[in-house]
């Protein structure tokens, strides 16, 4: 019998002033938007691997920011499993019960145009192009914003 783990990667668009709340309180409250790797997006490509429905889900939530016209900032959290409310029949968009603690926070992903680099939205691939930082790097992040 295969073991169903109690922790699932999400990957979550942040507003500045939720960036700013995690760095100044440590967690983010309330409902949160996030991405997953859900049934849809495995069966949108039957082919693929974790890393590459992984790779789905962050540009997901990279073109939910960009979408919006914000800043591209998402963090990768490992939340518990019973906290995701999945309502959606397609894509890869889901609700998080908050609290998000920083210490659930794996990685910090930005749109490489916050670092004046390239433009967010590489126009060949149609991807966001972003730079990865570790959660201990939240205050450089914040600067970034």
């Amino acid at each position: 019998m295969a073991v169903i783990p109690q922790q699932i990667r999400c990957y979550l668009p942040l507003t500045a002033g939720q960036v700013e709340e995690l760095h100044e309180q440590g967690s983010m409250q309330g409902d949160l938007v996030a991405f997953v790797v859900t049934e849809s997006v495995r069966g949108s490509d039957p082919t693929g691997d974790e890393e590459s429905w992984e790779y789905a889900a962050l540009q997901d939530a990279a073109a939910h920011c960009h979408e919006a016209g914000l800043p591209v900032v998402v963090a990768a959290a490992d939340v518990g499993r019973d906290t995701i409310e999945d309502s959606a029949s397609t894509g890869s968009r889901v609700t998080v019960h908050g609290p998000v603690s920083l210490p659930r926070i794996a990685s910090l992903h930005v749109g490489d145009d916050l670092l004046g680099e390239v433009p967010t939205v590489s126009a060949d691939a149609g991807l966001i192009e972003l730079s990865w930082y570790d959660a201990t790097e939240l205050a450089h992040v914040r600067s970034l914003l």
